[in-house]
């Protein structure tokens, strides 16, 4: 009866652990080792504000940004020392930290390797293999971009959590990132619209699920 009673109790721990585990606890974290530690070490006092479209339009950037409540922490900080922030529930990717313009991103999937996010246009699109700025040729976009128009426009990013290295994922690459064997890149090449950015971030999630 005993053993049957310490069965019971460790089950029931054990559902009550895995979402603590699973979630990134709230607060600033200050280096990528904390994020992949899930340990932030700073709590200031900050607002997490979903950026209007027509400020993005105007002075570019990514769709979040930290706003601080009290005097204890400042824009700047949040803005370019930050790498990354959770509310608890989400996770936001400093994408200054990889130029991938400034504010954050909501990490939108992951696994034990990478993280899955949408953000900018590269600030040095040659980094990330991207000749002449040339992201309409790339990501099948007809007609001239204006500036306007770049500063809305959201690609997907994988972030290597050993590494860190930042790959942007095309219709050229994701083959290589779900296998180009693989029940998943059968069914991309089926698609009419490879290159549509929701087409590429829906296989990504898929492959994150697996």
């Amino acid at each position: 009866m005993k053993k049957i009673l310490l069965i019971v109790i460790i089950l029931m721990f054990s559902v009550q652990a895995k979402p603590q585990n699973d979630a990134y606890p709230k607060g600033l974290y200050m280096s990528f080792e904390e994020v992949v530690e899930k340990l932030p070490s700073q709590n200031y006092d900050v607002e997490l504000e979903e950026r209007a479209k027509g400020e993005i339009k105007m002075n570019g950037g990514n769709d979040y940004q930290l706003n601080p409540i009290n005097k204890n922490v400042k824009k700047k900080f949040l803005r370019g020392n930050v790498y990354a922030y959770s509310d608890g529930t989400d996770l936001y990717l400093n994408c200054l930290k990889y130029e991938l313009q400034v504010w954050y991103s909501k990490v939108e999937g992951e696994n034990e390797q990478y993280f899955l996010f949408n953000a900018g246009i590269p600030m040095f699109p040659k980094d990330y293999g991207i000749k002449n700025n040339d992201i309409s040729y790339v990501f099948g976009v007809i007609g001239a971009f204006s500036a306007a128009k770049k500063a809305l426009v959201r690609l997907p990013y994988l972030l290597n959590k050993e590494s860190e290295e930042v790959v942007l994922v095309s219709e050229k690459n994701i083959k290589e990132v779900i296998g180009n064997s693989s029940k998943l890149a059968i069914e991309f090449d089926k698609e009419a619209e490879k290159e549509d950015v929701e087409v590429l971030s829906k296989y990504l999630l898929r492959w994150l699920d697996e």
